[in-house]
């Protein structure tokens, strides 16, 4: 310890030193106006405004201190103590300290203003570690400005945002016809590398679960997790409810890495693996792990990809698996397991104008009753490009290459396989100039293509429903606009794109969709978008995603809808949030089928928010599906109040009340 002070001196191997006393150590800052130093037993006593600073976020004030500077212990008189990085306070009497712990009697704690506290916890006695910035208090009482609320003989807590094993936020709800709900999460974390959350609930009126998360990075280049979980319905409410099963149990392993393999090839390679498996015994297993959780995707899909790749090439392993939750057997349900593919990047040949890529991929397509199939695809453009006029006018021509080969197994009509083949070449003009202008940049782009099929061949039989489609190229032209603003500061303003394809007489219908894309970032904060199709023979809109956004400091307006003809889409979507007073908000989201003419979801709620404390109250309805006996799914119109409340750093509970009805089959 090194002291700095106005007036200083020795008697009896004691240092006294007074008048702006400064010291430190690599342990300490302090200040105060007077101290003494034993040089014997290593005691040093702060007297009078002593301020000490120990690490980088915790501060003591006191009136009085005696530190031992060789075992860290002592005592404080009216000690002040604040953590910098959680905000927590602890003012207490008298405290004496070891090298581990602060111990203190009959003081309070709070992250709130000093003066008038929204909250705090008194306590008739307590410590805090030193090392793990873990708080124990005794005889605990929890305080709503100065309405005692909440006595606890015991409680616990982290001071800071260290990872460390303990009790999560507990969940406590009520629903109708399930009872009162409750689930506490316990979080276990011995190492940086993995660590184990387990989850087991119980609603009284249902039955009981258990859900478990492993999580784990086992290198610098990976993140994985393992879950797995069971729920147990009680008899009377599955048999009430027509459920499939009573038991919904369910597993599931995600793996992430990169760099698994090319470590070992020479520089410029690169590879990654990635695994998703889940299995599951019908959708209950996911709408079960949490309160208010509901998966609406019917198919649950599990996926293992592996590719490597350099500056020439990429080769790529692929398997999907899917899990069709609306029936009560996968049997028929069409798997791909696995798909190869490779693909050679483009590349010049023989003269640098030239240029050409390859791609080639096998599909296995796979399922215990049905068709199956085996398919080969091979595709190979080849473009020659040049420019004219100081490069203000370019062209291109290519000839493209497909090839299919199908093998069919289960195929009733004796037709076992499959062939197709087409060349088209494609004749494209187009120019690509850009401007600055005082106030913005222009970038336009006007093109025309010209696609020709040249060969188009098939033998046996090619399932177009079931398997990957063909695209089979028409004779046809596109004329094609691009142009895009950018303000003076770079900022993208408008970016806007057209494509009209022309067929010739050799096909239906003359004019394919019209295809119109734009985005308008009319501010940093308000923005507009819509991509459409427009169909000449059915003159009709057949597609369109418009979206608008605004975005402030005060809160946040998001607009979208949603219209595909073909796969029978059409329905809008409204979220909004906004500041109402300093520290509180409304938020609201709705979600509107227009063909069915019913809500699909919609929540609206408040929230508080201050630097110590927070809650959050949302009602909300959704539609939740199930799987009944008969083995159709039907779905459930869930609608709830939550309610989330959380104390800074302490943690907090969510709260849930809702009603379930059932609704119709899905």
């Amino acid at each position: 310890m090194e002291l700095f002070a106005q007036k200083g001196k020795e008697e009896n191997g004691t240092i006294v030193v007074e008048g702006s006393v400064v010291g430190y150590s690599e342990r300490y800052l302090i200040t105060t106006d007077y101290a003494m130093f034993d040089e014997q037993t290593k005691d040093l006593e702060l007297i009078n405004n002593v301020n000490i600073l120990r690490g980088a976020n915790e501060m003591v004030r006191s009136d009085r201190a005696l530190i031992n500077l060789e075992n860290d212990s002592g005592n404080f008189s009216k000690l002040f103590l604040f953590n910098q990085g959680s905000k927590l306070w602890v003012d207490c009497g008298n405290v004496s300290a070891t090298s581990e712990m602060y111990l203190a009697n009959k003081a309070v704690v709070s992250s709130c203003d000093v003066e008038n506290p929204d909250w705090k916890i008194t306590f008739s006695s307590g410590k805090l570690n030193k090392q793990s910035s873990f708080l124990h208090l005794y005889n605990a009482l929890f305080y709503a400005g100065n309405i005692p609320v909440l006595y606890l003989p015991y409680f616990a807590f982290p001071t800071d945002d260290t990872r460390r094993s303990g009790l999560l936020r507990p969940e406590i709800g009520y629903v109708r016809d399930e009872g009162v709900f409750y689930s506490q999460p316990i979080y276990y974390a011995p190492s940086a590398k993995w660590d184990l959350e387990l989850d087991p609930q119980i609603r009284l009126e249902r039955g009981h679960g258990f859900y478990g998360t492993l999580r784990f990075a086992d290198s610098l280049y990976s993140k994985g997790e393992v879950t797995a979980g069971i729920f147990k319905e009680k008899s009377s409410y599955a048999a009430k409810e027509d459920l499939k099963n009573d038991k919904h149990f369910g597993f599931g392993l995600f793996y992430d890495r990169s760099a698994l393999l090319s470590p070992l090839f020479r520089a410029g390679i690169e590879d990654g693996l990635m695994v998703d498996i889940k299995y599951l015994n019908d959708i209950d297993y996911l709408n079960l792990q949490k309160s208010g959780s509901n998966n609406f995707d019917r198919l649950v899909t599990s996926k293992l990809n592996y590719f490597l790749r350099d500056e020439n090439s990429y080769t790529g392993v692929y398997s999907k698996y899917f899990i069709d939750t609306d029936q009560s057997s996968n049997d028929k349900t069409l798997q791909e397991i696995p798909t190869f593919q490779y693909h050679k990047f483009l590349d010049s040949f023989l003269a640098n104008n030239l240029q050409y890529s390859i791609d080639a991929q096998y599909h296995n397509y796979y399922r215990k009753a049905g068709l199956e199939a085996q398919q080969f695809e091979f595709q190979m453009p080849a473009t020659l490009y040049w420019q004219m006029f100081d490069d203000a006018l370019r062209f291109s021509v290519s000839e493209n290459i497909y090839l299919m080969h199908v093998k069919y197994d289960g195929m009733n009509n004796g037709d076992s396989y499959g062939q197709y083949f087409r060349n088209y070449h494609d004749f494209s003009v187009y120019t690509d100039l850009a401007k600055a202008y005082e106030k913005f940049f222009h970038k336009i782009y006007l093109g025309a293509e010209y696609i020709v099929p040249s060969f188009e061949k098939q033998k046996g039989h090619l399932d177009r429903d079931e398997f990957v489609p063909i695209n089979t190229e028409l004779k046809q032209a596109a004329l094609k606009f691009k142009q895009y603003f950018y303000s003076s500061e770079g900022r993208k303003i408008l970016a806007h794109t057209m494509r009209q394809p022309y067929y010739f007489d050799d096909y239906a219908y003359r004019y394919a969709p019209l295809e119109n894309k734009v985005e308008f970032d009319i501010s940093s904060a308000f923005s507009l978008s819509n991509e459409l199709q427009y169909s000449h023979e059915k003159s009709e809109i057949i597609k369109s995603i418009s979206y608008a956004s605004y975005a402030n400091d005060n809160g946040r307006l998001d607009l979208s809808h949603t219209y595909n003809k073909n796969e029978g889409n059409n329905y809008i979507s409204f979220g909004a949030s906004g500041k109402i007073f300093k520290n509180s908000s409304i938020f609201g989201e709705f979600q509107y089928d227009i063909d069915e003419s019913f809500a699909k979801a919609w929540n609206i709620g408040f929230t508080q928010s201050k630097n110590c404390w927070d809650y959050k109250i949302v009602y909300k309805e959704d539609i939740a599906p199930k799987l009944t006996s008969s083995g159709k799914a039907s779905a459930v119109n869930k609608r709830g109040i939550y309610l989330l409340f959380n104390l800074f750093p302490i943690g907090g509970v969510k709260y849930e009340y809702s009603l379930a009805e059932s609704s119709k089959s899905l």
